[in-house]
């Protein structure tokens, strides 16, 4: 026996939905086929997501409202690497981290570190954990010592860079305060 479909529609109010979080929106709803949404003139967030059965339905509901949640809070990555194997060293950066996270008033932490790794391979450890759990949706911040943590040449960091803007993840560095409106310069130029 077939279960009879709805089609599905939700709408939400925009309230603490600024840019960076409606991209970071729009990079997680890309990643879940036959979901889509739009700002309406009402200034509100519509999702359509086609014809559903009952329970089915229910499920994206309950799965687009935690996707809201986490796109206007999101976690912030604090990411540490070390060259050799330096236990000092990512202590060091990881209080650094944590002193800038403080600065900014950024919450709810998660921690990833490589340590001892001369080469940055997208699948180490800490930073390969860290790139799937901003493809989840979970991260809305990176922060980093420095930019060159984030990249092996100045060409794969800009990649890198440029494939965190769609996933609407910010960067932050103790070297490179600035770093996102510099980005978002290069976007609209």
């Amino acid at each position: 026996m077939t279960q009879e479909k709805i089609n599905l529609s939700i709408e939400m109010p925009l309230t603490g939905f600024d840019g960076l979080v409606l991209r970071r929106l729009s990079g997680l709803v890309a990643d879940h086929v036959g979901f889509s949404f739009a700002k309406t003139p009402e200034d509100t967030l519509r999702f359509d997501l086609g014809e559903r059965a009952p329970t089915e339905a229910q499920e994206c509901a309950a799965f687009i409202d935690g996707l809201c949640k986490t796109a206007k809070l999101g976690r912030t990555a604090l990411y540490c690497k070390t060259a050799a194997i330096n236990p000092a060293a990512i202590a060091k950066q990881r209080t650094a981290l944590e002193g800038l996270a403080k600065e900014k008033d950024f919450a709810n932490l998660a921690y990833y570190e490589d340590d001892g790794d001369p080469n940055l391979v997208r699948t180490h450890t800490g930073f390969g954990q860290m790139e799937q759990d901003i493809r989840a949706g979970q991260i809305a911040r990176v922060l980093a010592t420095n930019i060159t943590k984030l990249g092996r040449n100045t060409a794969d960091t800009v990649r890198w860079m440029v494939w965190l803007r769609r996933h609407g993840t910010e960067v932050f560095t103790l070297d490179a305060p600035d770093f996102n409106t510099a980005l978002e310069v290069l976007e609209n130029a």
